[in-house]
């Protein structure tokens, strides 16, 4: 009696849970399809990627490690301003207010609360406050206290604004300065900015300038400046500088920008002035000029010149190539495989050879190898030889021996490289 009572109420229990089961049958009857699903695909192996549509954020949200791939800080990857935790703003901007109130005192401070680069900006502008109001006391305090790069660009700075207003103090004070690299720079600053308001001025000064390296930089860049405003009239003056001084370099910079602006008004200035004296340097600095604004004009314009004009020379071939084989290699060859035996080819496979040895060395020697004059064609190829040894003795050497060469010249060459 006792194990039938038991099973009867085992059975009403078993009821009772089916009971309370059977509202939810359908999703368990789902969860053991996922079941049997799932073990399915772990017993075939098949593992699918997790899905990113779950809904809700996981228990926690792990952390992305680190990129493996990270370098080594550079100087410049890492500001000043971060180095110290100060904005390079609020650095300039306090710069500024001492320098109102101040402007010694706040170079002082400059220095004493910063280096490198955030320095030198600081500078600047305190320079730029100070010059306005005294530029004499600003420069004579550069003079004497800055260094190093800050003391170059800050007198630069201050030489430049105080020469927009009395270009003529400035050309005192700098008289006045020790003979160095400063005095050179200020200079230059000078006699650049002088010549936007007043070149005439500025050549004058320039002029009674000591003879030297000072008078050599601050000359190149006041001609520089007068030659964009009016190439004719700096050309005239550097031609002047080149007839007394014998410096040409002065006629190659303002030629050349005439060249830019106008070159049929630059040819006929140098054809005038080939009558009178030698125009070989500043005549190269023209064609190189014409070549770089459009080469292929400038050889048909070479070709149509005649055999009695003064400014026609073989050698005008090779400051074409000079500049064409560096922009278009293709393009120069192409022009220099037409053109009839001659020096005038021969100096153009020279400036061409010259130009791709770097490029392309063994296509540089075998050029150099077609110049019909034996002299020239050896030198260059002796020049080319011993640069391309230098980089790659051994493709040289390799040239050497398959090459078409005189059996002197072989050995010759082969000497240079350390052939047995």
């Amino acid at each position: 009696m006792r194990w039938t009572h038991r099973i009867c109420l085992l059975f009403a229990l078993l009821g009772v849970a089916f009971l309370a089961a059977w509202p939810y049958l359908p999703a368990l009857q789902k969860e053991w399809t996922h079941l049997k699903a799932a073990w399915a695909q772990v017993q075939a192996g098949d593992f699918p990627e997790p899905s990113t549509a779950a809904k809700g954020p996981p228990a926690e949200t792990p952390v992305a490690p680190a990129p493996r791939n990270r370098q080594v800080a550079t100087p410049h990857s890492t500001t000043e301003a971060e180095n110290d935790g100060q904005d390079p703003d609020a650095f300039l901007a306090e710069a500024r207010r001492r320098a109102r109130e101040n402007p010694e005192s706040a170079m002082l401070w400059l220095q004493s609360e910063s280096t490198g680069g955030k320095r030198l900006r600081g500078m600047l502008e305190v320079v730029a406050l100070w010059a306005a109001e005294d530029s004499e006391s600003a420069l004579l305090w550069l003079e004497s206290n800055a260094q190093g790069i800050a003391r170059f660009e800050t007198l630069h700075s201050g030489i430049e604004l105080w020469a927009e207003r009395s270009p003529e103090r400035a050309a005192e004070w700098v008289d006045g300065m020790a003979n160095d690299g400063s005095k050179a720079a200020a200079a230059e600053s000078l006699a650049a900015t002088w010549a936007q308001a007043d070149p005439q001025l500025a050549a004058e000064w320039v002029r009674g300038l000591a003879p030297g390296p000072i008078r050599r930089q601050a000359a190149a860049a006041m001609t520089e400046t007068w030659a964009r405003q009016d190439p004719q009239a700096a050309s005239v003056w550097a031609l002047t500088e080149a007839e007394f001084n014998g410096n040409t370099e002065l006629l190659q910079i303002a030629v050349e920008s005439y060249t830019e602006q106008d070159p049929t008004a630059a040819e006929a200035f140098l054809r005038e002035m080939a009558a009178a004296t030698d125009a070989t340097a500043v005549l190269a600095s023209h064609i190189k000029a014409r070549a770089s604004l459009d080469p292929s004009a400038a050889a048909a314009w070479l070709e149509s010149i005649p055999a009695s004009d003064p400014i026609d020379s073989p050698e005008n071939a090779r400051h074409l190539m000079q500049v064409w084989a560096e922009s278009d290699s293709i393009a120069a060859s192409e022009w220099l495989s037409r053109q009839p035996a001659g020096p005038q080819r021969d100096a153009a496979i020279e400036g061409f050879s010259e130009t791709i040895q770097s490029f392309e060395p063994a296509a540089a020697a075998t050029w150099a190898s077609a110049i019909a004059d034996p002299r020239r064609r050896v030198s260059r190829l002796r020049e080319h030889i011993t640069e391309w040894s230098r980089n790659d003795p051994q493709a040289a050497a390799e040239w050497i021996q398959t090459a078409e060469l005189a059996p002197a010249l072989r050995t010759e060459l082969a000497d240079q490289v350390g052939l047995d």
